[in-house]
């Protein structure tokens, strides 16, 4: 059927917008090859040859034309500002694709800019892309800066695909708002302090038995995009559903954390699922751990029901988790969870989770890197140590190289294997879609 042409008529008005905290945008570098064909072959989920792209004849190729989005160090995004010999005096946006575990993180919309942006300073004004109709996300963001819809005089098939695509747009459905974990707000919550109000962001699966609140890392003092959205997406991969914690940090200090993750645990499973796990990295592992370790059965006599039910998780993953306070520690995370109290011998060992496992400590995927210079190795060895200790099942891996906040480390070929080997555990540990019986 041919794909859907548009064009953006003048490159004047290009949005100047900052980068979401994390982005960078970069032009084609030595691991151009791998970087572009990962991205590409997971958007569109077939092979594609980053050879293939460059030496297409039509194309005028220029390394700095190739550009990607990378999202913490993370590549996201991909799109190339090419020159074709089929549209004389024009820029041609080439190959626009966003892996999907990195979608509605503004990866792709600032590679379409850097493009466009790279046809103005080359003197063009004008730009024309290819699409199919399919995709719908990608039409939308182009929409979105200006591009219209090629359509010649008298082409009623043309006209009548726009029309049909224009229709799928206005009935996309609105992404999920966030989901306060207090409708009347969080206890000790300080309107001061810049923060909002601690809530999930869902990504819901229909039938899925189990869901994983997803606890991003940032030292208790921020919060990494790279370690929630994507990797709630990547969960969504295996049929089970994923909800990211916004949780407050400092100037929050503990317990403060501990409650917005325990609440958070007791919220999903409000919702009926079967299996409910936590994961976190770094920081948020530590939270993950603190969550596995100091759980309570919930209370019998409160109001609220949601607060009648355990905070408990079934299993919890804790990935190049901070684990100890009291040794092995990050300094960091030490200083804006316990605030005043870091040098306090008795909080230090509350918050240490290897000395507060028990043999009902639920079960745990641990991996770390050896070399990790952020947050020492040590830390997850001292809790498979702990948990092998209590008789608590335990899956644990340690790759011999990568630095610390990898999050799902999609282009490394060792450790980016950890995402399929979690979805396979957590599959075998019930989470995934129900089993409806045919009568």
């Amino acid at each position: 059927m041919g794909q859907l042409l548009m064009r953006l008529k003048n490159l004047d008005n290009i949005p100047d917008t900052p980068l979401p905290d994390g982005l960078s945008v970069e032009t084609a570098g030595e691991n151009a090859a791998r970087e572009w064909e990962w991205v590409v072959n997971g958007a569109f989920k077939e092979k594609c040859s980053f050879d293939m792209m460059t030496g297409d004849a039509e194309c005028e190729y220029r390394p700095e034309r190739v550009l990607f989005a990378r999202c913490f160090g993370q590549s996201a995004a991909t799109a190339s500002a090419y020159r074709r010999n089929e549209y004389p005096g024009e820029g041609y946006l080439h190959m626009v694709a966003t892996h999907p575990w990195y979608q509605g993180q503004g990866a792709g919309r600032a590679v379409v800019l850097e493009a466009l942006r790279q046809f103005r300073r080359e003197g063009l004004n004008s730009v024309v892309l290819s699409t199919d109709d399919f995709r719908l996300n990608a039409v939308a963001l182009y929409k979105s800066v200006g591009f219209e819809p090629i359509v010649q005089d008298g082409d009623q098939e043309m006209k009548a695909r726009w029309e049909k695509v224009d229709e799928a747009l206005k009935a996309m459905k609105p992404k999920p708002q966030p989901i306060p974990l207090w409708n009347e707000g969080a206890p000790g919550f300080v309107s001061e302090y810049g923060q909002k109000q601690p809530s999930l962001k869902p990504f819901p699966v229909s039938g899925a038995r189990g869901a994983v609140v997803v606890c991003p890392g940032g030292g208790y003092g921020m919060k990494a995009a790279h370690e929630g959205a994507p990797v709630a997406r990547m969960i969504n991969e295996a049929g089970i559903a994923a909800y990211v914690l916004d949780y407050r940090v400092a100037p929050y200090h503990a317990p403060v954390p501990l409650w917005d993750v325990q609440r958070a645990i007791r919220l999903v499973r409000s919702m009926g699922y079967e299996q409910v796990g936590v994961l976190g990295f770094s920081a948020g592992g530590h939270l993950t751990c603190s969550a596995a370790t100091l759980y309570d059965g919930g209370n019998p006599e409160a109001q609220d029901p949601i607060e009648r039910l355990s905070s408990r998780p079934d299993v919890f993953i804790p990935c190049y988790a901070v684990v100890s306070m009291a040794a092995f520690s990050h300094q960091g995370s030490v200083e804006n969870l316990l605030g005043n109290e870091k040098d306090n011998y008795q909080a230090l060992r509350r918050y240490s989770a290897e000395l507060n496992v028990t043999r009902d400590t639920p079960p745990a995927y641990i991996w770390h890197t050896r070399d990790d210079a952020g947050v020492p190795v040590e830390n997850s060895l001292r809790l498979a140590q702990a948990l092998a200790t209590a008789g608590v099942e335990f899956e644990l891996h340690v790759f011999p190289h990568g630095a610390h906040g990898m999050g799902l480390a999609g282009m490394d070929p060792v450790v980016g294997q950890w995402p399929g080997m979690l979805q396979k555990w957590l599959l075998n540990h019930g989470f995934g879609a129900k089993v409806v019986e045919q009568p």
